[in-house]
């Protein structure tokens, strides 16, 4: 499956400190027969350290795999 990350949402409590992440991202197969978008919700535990697209694009799959499952 591809996925590709189309927007990070970050919101901050009144520290200033990330207090959730909203990754959304769309994807679809290689034959583009089947495709899914939305978003995936994260902890900033989860968040910090996989800031990169490459990193959020696994755990995304890793999620919707874990759901569809």
């Amino acid at each position: 499956m591809n996925i590709q990350i189309t927007s990070v949402n970050i919101s901050y409590n009144e520290e200033q400190k990330i207090n959730t992440v909203q990754v959304y991202f769309v994807g679809n197969t290689d034959d583009k027969n089947i495709g899914i978008n939305g978003y995936v919700p994260l902890t900033a535990e989860r968040f910090i350290g996989n800031e990169s697209i490459d990193k959020l694009t696994e755990i995304v799959r890793g999620i919707i795999v874990e759901k569809l499952g």
